[in-house]
């Protein structure tokens, strides 16, 4: 079994092959964020359930977390952006490049 379907396997603990929203709540809640179910809900219906019955599949959730890791890594490379990104133009010129690169020799 991999990672993937155990996590499925203890948030839908009826063990009915599907995580209802409110699974997916109390999921959420055990890691400690403070989410309205209807708001679940609505993720659920509108953005994640692929086949319209109001539940979650391991597709789904697998789609939810890969999602969740893509945003996380966009927002590492936003955040390398602006480091390198000193000018203020939106773009990583010549010169901003050659003072980040002469930093990172003073730290190295």
């Amino acid at each position: 079994m991999n990672q993937y379907e155990r996590v499925f396997n203890d948030i839908g603990k009826n063990g009915d092959g599907k995580i209802s929203a409110a699974e997916l709540h109390q999921c959420v809640k055990a890691i400690g964020l403070e989410v309205p179910l209807v708001e679940v809900e609505m993720v659920v219906v509108e953005g994640l359930d692929r086949d319209g019955d109001g539940l979650l599949g391991l597709e789904d959730l697998i789609r939810l977390v890969e999602d969740v890791e893509d945003d996380d890594k966009m927002k590492d490379l936003k955040e390398a952006f602006k480091m390198y990104e000193m000018e203020g133009c939106g773009i990583i010129t010549p010169l901003s490049l050659k003072k980040m690169l002469a930093r990172l020799g003073e730290s190295s």
